[in-house]
């Protein structure tokens, strides 16, 4: 068997696991356990359970928003599609046990902020390019304004991302509504006045 797919059978079992029983429940033993690969085996490819699970948390959000967009309707008005897309986010991220932890750990929020400090890293997601293809197209359609450059329109949505990022100083009580209020007030300030 070749680096690669031990690497992927250490993956595919981590994931599982943290579906099943989540982050704090998982350990490096019952993942290697699930992957029949030795303990050492789990270190030649991975440094420590939160750097796997920030891997399997990565390709888990993209996988969940890739599903979210196919599902939206691209025709309604940025503000509907905008206020369904943040729903559709949350209620995946009530019902997968990997996309909870970024609500229901602080401590796994906090590891993934330091993770996405790397430059370009919002800019190589999948949601960052269905911003940009929308915001053009509301552009050119004229339902958004002109007189913002496109940077400025990605730059308060980008807002979004920095308020979902201290859930925790804007409170657990607060902060859903407060993220749908922002998305509603920015949709609103970026649309072209008729």
């Amino acid at each position: 068997m070749n680096r690669l797919d031990k690497r992927k059978l250490l993956f595919d079992a981590a994931r599982e696991l943290f579906l099943e029983q989540g982050f704090k429940k998982t350990n490096v033993a019952a993942i290697t356990k699930r992957a029949n690969v030795a303990v050492g085996t789990f270190y030649k490819y991975f440094e420590s359970k939160e750097q796997i699970f920030y891997e399997v948390y990565q390709a888990e959000n993209e996988e969940a928003k890739r599903q979210i967009v196919s599902q939206i309707d691209s025709d309604q008005p940025p503000k509907e599609m905008m206020k369904k897309f943040l729903k559709a986010i949350i209620q995946m991220s009530d019902d997968n046990a990997i996309l909870a932890e970024w609500y229901q750990n602080t401590e796994f929020s906090q590891m993934i902020v330091e993770y996405i400090q790397e430059p370009d890293f919002w800019q190589n997601s999948y949601v960052y390019s269905f911003l940009i293809e929308n915001i053009k197209r509301w552009r050119e359609s004229g339902e958004f304004r002109q007189d913002i450059d496109l940077n400025t329109m990605l730059a308060l949505f980008n807002a979004l991302v920095v308020v979902d990022n201290h859930k925790e100083e804007v409170g657990s009580k607060h902060y859903l509504q407060v993220l749908e209020l922002l998305t509603e007030m920015i949709v609103d300030g970026l649309t072209a006045k008729k």
